[in-house]
């Protein structure tokens, strides 16, 4: 095994023999304080906010650090659904066949108040997603 490798048997047995260097060490240490984190936090924290608890408590270490000790040792922070877009916003409607007949023939005049009702129909972006805003209004004087 060790010719596979390309090492020589006395340089293998002296890495066994080696005690554990300072880094891992300091790693053995940080996986147990972000393994604390992250289960207080049932299981919803990420690197950045793991990260930023540790700075908080006064470790100093690196995102990429706590991001590395957290993907070797299975942890993944919850991440929330993004808002889609509603569907067919974009393209333009294809012709129906049981399609409302036009009552305005594309006239937009009246010829007095509460004659012709028109609606307007916008979709809002909110934090829980697309809901739908209808608004009808008049058109004419009054």
């Amino acid at each position: 095994m060790c010719a596979a490798l390309k090492v020589t048997r006395q340089g293998c047995y002296a890495w066994r023999r080696r005690p554990p260097s300072a880094h891992d060490l300091r790693d053995a240490e940080l996986a147990a304080k972000i393994s604390e984190i992250y289960g207080a936090s049932r299981g919803n924290y990420g690197a950045p906010k793991v990260f930023a608890e540790l700075k908080r408590a006064g470790d100093r270490t690196s995102r990429k650090r706590v991001a590395r000790l957290m993907r070797d040792n299975g942890m993944v922070g919850t991440t929330r659904g993004r808002a889609r877009r509603p569907k067919g916003a974009a393209k333009p409607a294809a012709p129906q066949a049981n399609a409302a007949p036009d009552l305005v023939k594309r006239g937009f005049s009246a010829d007095g108040p509460n004659r012709a009702w028109f609606a307007g129909i916008a979709y809002v972006r909110t934090h829980r997603g697309w809901p739908c805003l209808a608004v009808p209004w008049t058109y004419g004087r009054g």
